[in-house]
């Protein structure tokens, strides 16, 4: 699935922010099993957002090294 470029851009934001949510629930509510999966969501999501981040940030590197222009091959 593609997505368009304006989404994929916010993506790791909206990661980072589910993610600071998981872990202020978990520390407004620190008894339970709310506490164990909100704590469990906001490390997966921070961990998401750094993925979606640093995959960004190496294709826009990859894309500024290559120029887009075919080899051709002799013969």
């Amino acid at each position: 699935m593609r997505l368009a470029s304006p989404i994929y851009e916010i993506m790791p934001a909206i990661y980072a922010g589910i993610g600071v949510l998981g872990f202020v629930i978990s520390y407004v509510d620190p008894i339970g099993p709310r506490t164990v999966i909100a704590l469990l969501i906001g490390v997966i999501a921070e961990v998401s957002a750094l993925t979606v981040f640093l995959r960004r940030q190496d294709y826009r590197a990859k894309m500024r090294e290559y120029t887009g222009r075919r080899f051709e091959l002799p013969g």
